[in-house]
């Protein structure tokens, strides 16, 4: 059985290689229901199969990101819908949230989850344990989330630091340069055009636009001359994200969501293999 995106989704549980025994799928289906309830406007949606049909999609969070907006899980409103992807045959679990939940279901806490209370049921082939396991937290943490107990993950946060650290070196280093002659201009050749040394130290790329499924994105790297302080930037175009269907109708691609639905961007969630 393969995942397509125009599949039709058909109520929470979507065992299509009946891998799930009939007790865990009413648990699975109780624990759904339960925090539904709880929690407004969330909705758990949880597909099983053995693999992704076409070579379009480059990877199983690619694909998920897709289906999640496709679907439309979750409430316009509170943006808290959660996708639980299980692929058999690449031994691969994909959960993806919409975006309200980004900074509260990072890749590092989906990831940390996952591999802890799902990857070792899968391991000796219970996976119907497993996917009840990452139903009880991921309830869990949607009921802290709604209660305001749940504190944001880091990486959010580490990744402004690090931006920031970056800003502050470039500035430092144009402090420091010496006075250069105006008829050498920053160059983008390998040899800096101030000094002539080939002795350039690269900062890391930053993403200064994000790509869309119908423009580029850039990114940009501050890269710094280590003789004479002159600092030079390179600018690199992002290819635009793929497109999915009809060309003139693919606005649900761009994360935006549609209709009554929420809408993920890609940015939380995780995923393992075992």
């Amino acid at each position: 059985v393969l995942a397509t995106l125009n599949m039709p989704q058909q109520g929470p549980l979507m065992d299509l290689i009946h891998i799930i025994d009939d007790e865990t799928s009413t648990k699975i289906l109780s624990e759904i229901s339960t925090v539904e309830s709880d929690v407004p406007g969330c909705e758990i949606q949880i597909l099983l199969v053995n693999n992704i049909e076409g070579k379009l999609w480059s990877s199983p969070k690619q694909f998920a990101t897709a289906l999640f907006n496709m679907w439309e899980l979750g409430s316009k409103e509170t943006n808290n819908g959660v996708l639980i992807l299980f692929l058999l045959d690449r031994r691969r679990i994909e959960v993806e949230v919409g975006v309200r939940l980004n900074v509260y279901m990072d890749q590092s806490w989906t990831e940390n989850m996952l591999n802890s209370v799902a990857v070792p049921n899968f391991k000796n082939g219970d996976y119907g344990s497993g996917i009840l396991n990452i139903v009880d937290s991921v309830a869990d943490r949607l009921r802290k989330i709604e209660d305001g107990t749940a504190a944001t993950t880091a990486s959010q946060d580490d990744d402004n630091f690090v931006k920031f650290l970056l800003v502050a070196l470039v500035i430092l280093c144009w402090c420091c340069c010496e006075d250069t002659d105006s008829e050498y201009p920053m160059g983008r050749d390998r040899f800096c055009t101030n000094c002539g040394q080939c002795n350039w130290t690269h900062q890391r790329w930053v993403e200064i636009t994000q790509p869309t499924h119908h423009t580029k994105g850039l990114k940009r790297r501050y890269c710094v001359c280590n003789s004479c302080r002159t600092v030079d930037t390179r600018d690199v175009d992002i290819a635009h994200l793929p497109r999915y269907g009809d060309s003139d109708n693919d606005d649900w691609n761009s994360g935006t969501g549609g209709g009554g639905g929420g809408s993920s961007d890609g940015g939380g969630g995780g995923g393992a293999s075992w």
